[in-house]
């Protein structure tokens, strides 16, 4: 298993939603959280793309927050903790190391949800660290978008795989698209919300990344990869280990 040994302070995470199964299964954009005041804020991206589009496939609003008209700072941060364990659980390390973080870590709020992304499997809902923060040496854990419409089984890959990034200029859909293969077969893509930092460490530093655990279920499967950004080359990679 390889553990995170650069941690960063996230300057924003966005709330993303995402729609219910037989709609459009792109993540949106509908909110935004910051540090602000010894604690946190939250507010809507009303006035975005995606919080319209969002909307016209049924999204209302993040249930703790329901007016969309206003910033929010009293409960941000006990609302967005309740989508991960409490730190008194025993097993708490445990969901540490399930996101490659070490069990002894003592992280603050705001960067355990940005490492975590706060999913649950009850809503659509997550968040995303769009990963403006990370420079060399540092390591993050990416999870694979769109693995499950890849012409590629979850059989065939196991961990320790090396990934390559390449730019996809040419997809139909998304130009800016930034995708992932694995022996030179696409397994998916780079978060949107995170494929400009990434596209950045391409053209400025060493990017080593492989595949390193999988999750979800067989109708649902997640595919995380594990990316080292490093000035120079790295060693030759370590085999990771599934969990």
């Amino acid at each position: 298993m390889q553990l995170i040994e650069h941690t960063f302070l996230p300057f924003r995470l966005l709330l993303t939603w995402q729609a219910p199964e037989g709609k459009e299964r792109r993540r949106f954009a509908v909110g935004e959280l910051r540090e602000a005041q010894g604690g946190l804020s939250f507010r809507y991206l009303t006035e975005s793309e995606d919080f319209r589009k969002a909307q016209e496939l049924g999204f209302n609003c993040y249930p703790a927050f329901r007016k969309t008209n206003q910033v929010y700072f009293h409960g941000v941060r006990e609302a967005f903790l309740r989508r991960v364990p409490p730190r008194s659980r025993k097993d708490f390390p445990k969901f540490l190391q399930q996101w490659r973080l070490r069990a002894d870590s003592e992280l603050p709020d705001f960067t355990l949800l940005a490492y975590c992304g706060a999913k649950l499997p009850s809503d659509g809902f997550s968040l995303v660290w769009p990963l403006e923060e990370v420079t060399p040496p540092g390591e993050v854990l990416l999870e694979v978008a769109g693995f499950r419409y890849q012409d590629i089984r979850l059989e065939e890959l196991s961990a320790g795989m090396p990934v390559r990034f390449t730019l996809e200029p040419s997809n139909p859909k998304d130009p800016n698209a930034l995708r992932m293969d694995v022996d030179g077969r696409p397994i998916g893509y780079v978060n949107r919300f995170q494929r400009n930092a990434v596209a950045n460490w391409l053209g400025r530093h060493q990017i080593d990344a492989w595949v390193e655990r999988f999750n979800g279920t067989s109708e649902r499967p997640l595919v995380y990869v594990y990316c080292r950004v490093s000035e120079q080359s790295s060693a030759q990679l370590p085999r990771a280990a599934t969990c």
